[in-house]
């Protein structure tokens, strides 16, 4: 994780936390986070060299009607610090620190197709209770897995895809 990126997060973190608003502050940064992903275009006009500080700024205000004023802030401040190329990775730290502050162990969940909140939360649920501890998971497709879903926690791997199904079938047939 950039150094630069970390310092950020670490300050919005401080402000949740002083303002006892850990959990506002960390939905409505995953769903700027969910909303810049699923609108990459947008990191090229927060960055854009055709207009102005100002403009960006009002633009991010429309953009984001309702978000706290520490996260439209911390975002006015990463565009006029020219560093809107670290934003994913500020907000994916701000996340992984209030989980750690809450206890919830991070992985990642993928999938060759999309899955619904109510099977990701059934899978966080069947991990958490191997594990022994809750369990957050950030969903990925993957179409080479061909089907079936791979969780990977730390150093430790569920795979229940096709693909390593098929892989285990050969090395045994080997």
């Amino acid at each position: 994780m950039n150094e630069i990126a970390s310092k950020y997060a670490s300050a919005l973190y401080e402000l949740a936390l002083e303002n006892n608003q850990l959990d506002l502050y960390q939905e409505q940064c995953r769903f700027v986070l969910s909303s810049l992903e699923e609108n990459e275009e947008f990191f090229d006009v927060l960055s854009s060299k055709f207009l102005s500080v100002k403009e960006i700024h009002e633009i991010i205000d429309k953009t984001f009607v309702g978000i706290e004023i520490d996260i439209i802030s911390l975002l006015k401040i990463i565009v006029e610090n020219h560093r809107v190329n670290i934003l994913k990775d500020v907000l994916v730290s701000f996340n992984s620190m209030c989980n750690s502050y809450k206890g919830i162990t991070e992985g990642i969940l993928y999938s060759a197709f999309d899955l619904d909140k109510k099977t990701i939360a059934d899978i966080e649920n069947a991990i958490g209770k191997k594990e022994n501890r809750k369990i957050s998971l950030i969903f990925k497709i993957d179409p080479s897995l061909i089907g079936g879903v791979k969780v990977v926690i730390n150093n430790h791997i569920y795979d229940g895809s096709v693909k390593n199904k098929l892989s285990e079938m050969k090395q045994s047939l080997s």
